[in-house]
């Protein structure tokens, strides 16, 4: 039986070929699509997952709270962990980390030197809280003094050529490390990654003080550190985020604080101050492969129920010779099953050549095999889904017919089949007009960004750490400054493309009781502040001057949280640093759009770790090379590495620009798929109206009337998807911009954009059969009746 089922159904695919490969193309399309899109979105929500304590693991951040300013610091002092798990009720364990920060700068074995390694600085129970197994070592005790080093596999195999380190020496700036263990490589989907794992012992050994804390365990002046809590099961953690706030001992606890205790699982996906972050991203993405799916399902439904009349005579013939209706039921399922499976095979190979381009496009490693459960989930979900939601509806509605009817010819479609088509169609096009939208919409914020302006000159200038030329920065920079090529050079503490040294330790004039100013904090000198244009609204610049180390710069947003009308002139106090105020500049954007700017003070210095170097017009290539010159004079043996401020303003961007890209390749797929579906529908209704329309012709009727007979219908629908897709786009479009501090304001000009664009996507889709039904020969038409 089942043989005979596949058999009719494959004899039906081969008779009418252009609506099987509408329907088994649009198919594969959807499936290709969808599948590629709920990979990606597993993998988004896979990460950390394979922790084994995963669900009682949980990150610390700190939100402070100045004015209308709201900065949130994922570095913790470093007393915070000893005291939570002593004095919190539920926390069971807690680790610290601290990526390296120029602690080791280079790596040498056999002769060989590396750089840009990821170590990270980890306390022993880092390996019992997580789940990164060790291969080699113990886990209890991973380190046995300050020079022991644990690396992951690949590591291993990179630096040393094996996995057989135990015991092996490997020098970092001159100190010699013996490795103590050897862990297995973080998976892809961890939200913590590092090569190399140093004992935190070394940071705990080189504090030098901080006032009166004396110790790294007792510094609760200086937010460094990356801490993780394991909680006992069922702790509250509103309880231990208040605890956590009552920790400091000498109770100087400001009023606007919030510890945040963050589920490890949402760290990839939410902000440290555990609002939504690209978890927005992943639902969106999730949301349009489900509405991809479903075009290509109402393309299936729509084309199959369209053509029910074709194989109305056959339905009534096989139930008059005794097939019931559960049978053809299960005969038409099973015809779903075929074209569904041909669609899949198509799908397939689609994947196959489309996961590099993909893999490049999402910044993934996703690959299609066997081995590869998401991808097999994701296929397995997507044909389950579809087969249902487009499969059992033709079905039903096919093997519903009356058989004498049938065999008389006068069946006919009731009205709540053609009804629910054209309510198909609508949603089709309600949705690529969503998209339509939103591609706009992304696109013009995306533009924004790249137009705006910060606030300073980015233009033609690099910067790169001094390393050792620290000692000698004052001459080197006046030096550069006079090198081939180069305009100008200086130096400050911070990159300008996120200064994120913060403080609260601040005083200034008129400060009353109890109230705070986080400030952003960073070094300069007088010819930085040129280089880069800052605009003066009051006051003045640096001198250069030994006076200067008593002078300071605010903006106008430090300004304003200050309540100070005319700030030149008064007293303010940075950390220890005792000045006045000199200047006030214009805000600057020194972070990306989607944070607002905050209060920032700049205070001198003549010398920094940074230098940054403008270069001459059409001379870039002359400055670098004296810029490297200079740098391995100081700095033999290490590599030169530079970053132009366009590159890094553009990787801060490259997360907002891979989405518009997607949305680009959605919309286009998804109208592509909606075109199918509304081409194959136009041919078949012409299809029918063949007589009609010869009669019309006939009649007299021109080529502009039967063309706008067959296309108004079609029309209809399209704009009745448009004025209902202008609300939910609205809505979905102001969701995700506000996720910009500064952005782009909504107007209709991009929902007429968008709804210009569908019609004449869905006219030209129906135009060309209209054109050649209203050309064709009514002789030729008629002749057969």
């Amino acid at each position: 039986m089942l043989n005979n089922y596949l058999r009719i159904g494959w004899r039906n695919l081969r008779r009418y070929k252009m609506y099987s490969s509408i329907n088994i193309g649009g198919l594969a399309i959807g499936l290709a699509v969808g599948i590629l899109i709920l990979v990606w979105v597993q993998d988004e929500l896979s990460f950390d997952r394979f922790h084994e304590k995963g669900d009682n693991l949980y990150k610390l951040s700190v939100s402070f709270t100045s004015g209308t300013d709201v900065q949130t610091w994922e570095g913790m002092p470093g007393p915070v962990a000893v005291h939570a798990v002593k004095e919190i009720p539920g926390v069971q364990k807690a680790v610290r980390t601290r990526d390296n920060w120029g602690d080791v700068s280079k790596f040498s074995y056999n002769n060989n030197d590396f750089f840009d390694i990821k170590i990270g600085f980890v306390e022993p129970s880092f390996f019992t809280m997580f789940t990164f197994p060790l291969l080699k070592g113990d886990a209890q005790h991973p380190f046995l003094d300050n020079t022991s080093l644990v690396v992951t596999r690949s590591a291993a195999l990179k630096y040393f050529g094996t996995t057989d380190v135990m015991g092996k020496v490997i020098a970092g700036d001159g100190k010699n490390y013996v490795v103590t263990g050897l862990v297995e490589d973080f998976p892809e989907q961890s939200s913590i990654r590092y090569e190399f794992m140093l004992p935190f012992s070394i940071l705990q050994a080189k504090f030098g003080g901080n006032g009166s804390w004396t110790t790294l365990d007792d510094d609760w002046g200086d937010f460094f550190f990356t801490t993780y809590l394991q909680l006992a099961p069922h702790t509250s953690i509103e309880k231990v985020s208040a605890g956590l706030a009552k920790l400091r001992p000498d109770g100087q606890q400001e009023a606007a604080i919030k510890y945040n205790v963050q589920p490890l699982f949402d760290v990839h996906l939410y902000n440290p101050d555990l609002s939504e972050g690209s978890i927005k991203i992943v639902r969106i993405f999730l949301i349009i492969a489900i509405v991809i799916l479903l075009i290509a399902c109402v393309n299936y439904v729509n084309l199959s129920t369209a053509r029910a009349m074709q194989r109305a005579a056959e339905v009534g013939v096989r139930k008059i010779v005794g097939a019931s209706r559960r049978q053809l039921f299960i005969q038409f399922i099973w015809e779903s099953v075929l074209v569904f499976a041909l669609a899949l095979v198509l799908a397939v190979i689609m994947i196959l050549l489309l996961i590099p381009f993909y893999n490049n496009l999402t910044d993934k490693h996703l690959s299609f095999g066997l081995k590869n459960l998401q991808m097999i989930f994701a296929i397995g979900l997507s044909m389950l889904v579809t087969l249902i939601v487009a499969g059992i509806y033709p079905a039903v509605i096919l093997s519903s017919f009356n058989p004498l009817k049938t065999l008389k010819g006068g069946l006919t479609l009731s009205g709540s089949n053609v009804s629910f088509r054209r309510a198909l169609v609508v949603v089709q096009f309600l949705i690529a007009t969503v998209l339509i939208v939103s591609t706009l919409v992304v696109g013009q914020q995306l533009r924004y960004i790249k137009s705006k302006a910060l606030g300073y000159d980015k233009e033609n200038i690099f910067s790169f750490y001094s390393g050792q030329m620290y000692d000698h920065l004052e001459a080197a920079v006046q030096e550069l400054s006079s090198s081939p090529g180069i305009a100008a050079a200086a130096t400050a503490n911070q990159s300008m493309t996120g200064i994120d040294n913060s403080t609260g330790d601040t005083y200034w004039d008129g400060k009353e009781k109890n109230e705070s100013l986080i400030t952003h904090a960073f070094s300069a000198d007088k010819n930085f502040m040129e280089m880069m244009k800052f605009r003066f609204t009051a006051g003045q610049n640096f001198t250069n001057s030994k006076a200067d180390s008593a002078h300071f710069i605010i903006n106008e947003t430090a300004a304003k949280m200050m309540r100070m009308k005319d700030p030149v002139g008064k007293k303010f106090r940075l950390w220890n640093k005792d000045g006045i105020i000199i200047g006030v500049i214009k805000d600057f954007h020194y972070a990306s759009l989607h944070e607002k700017i905050g209060p920032l003070v700049i205070h001198y210095s003549p010398v920094s770790f940074m230098v940054y170097v403008k270069t001459k017009p059409g001379e870039m290539d002359k400055a670098v090379a004296s810029a490297e010159r200079l740098y391995k004079r100081y700095n033999a043996g290490f590599p030169f590495r530079y970053n132009f401020l366009d590159d890094n303003l553009d990787k801060i961007y490259k997360l907002d620009r891979r989405t518009g890209k997607l949305f680009n390749y959605f919309a286009g797929i998804a109208i592509f798929i909606s075109c199918l579906g509304l081409f194959g529908l136009a041919t078949f209704a012409t299809g029918q109206r063949v007589k009609e329309i010869g009669v019309r012709k006939v009649l007299g009727a021109s080529v502009t009337n039967i063309v706008t007979l067959l296309t108004s219908d079609f029309l209809k629908i399209v704009m009745i998807s448009i004025a209902l897709s202008v609300p939910l786009a609205w809505y979905i479009m102001n969701r995700w911009l506000e996720d910009y501090a500064y952005r782009i304001t909504l107007n209709w000009g991009v929902f007429i954009m968008a709804g210009g664009l569908a019609i004449m996507v869905a006219l030209l889709t129906v135009i060309f059969q209209a054109v050649k039904a209203a050309l064709a020969n009514p002789v030729r038409s008629l002749r057969t009746e």
